[in-house]
């Protein structure tokens, strides 16, 4: 079976007050990235890297985020948010493809700790 090679560039950003959440992006199993997302939306964090495929076989790209303790939401008596941390994902583009809106169609499982589990 051939192999071929994949450009990825994913842009992400946060929203933040205190601590920057933290990505880390994967092929399956292998990671391309691991670090602290402080991009803006106007200047989002552009994280580049190429990976190898196998015809005939499927590949999961992940985007793990970390980096989220109670304190990093600030709630007050009625229950408002006040101030909070996210990860947003502005845009993912594979071998130049912007694959757009394809990528709300994706699967996510979050795994959330105590208090929110």
């Amino acid at each position: 079976m051939g192999t071929e090679k994949l450009k990825f560039k994913i842009e992400l950003f946060a929203t933040m007050w205190d601590k920057s959440p933290r990505a880390e992006i994967l092929i399956n199993d292998q990671i391309h990235f691991d670090g602290n997302i402080t991009g803006t939306e106007s200047k989002p964090d552009l994280i580049e890297f190429e990976h190898e495929l196998e015809e005939g076989k499927d590949y999961s790209l992940i985007i793990n985020r970390s980096g989220k303790g109670r304190k990093q939401t600030v709630i007050n008596d009625k229950g408002d948010i006040l101030k909070d941390q996210l990860l947003h994902i502005k845009s993912i583009e594979i071998d130049e493809i912007d694959i757009g809106a394809l990528m709300y169609e994706g699967v996510y499982t979050p795994q959330y700790p105590e208090p929110w589990a």
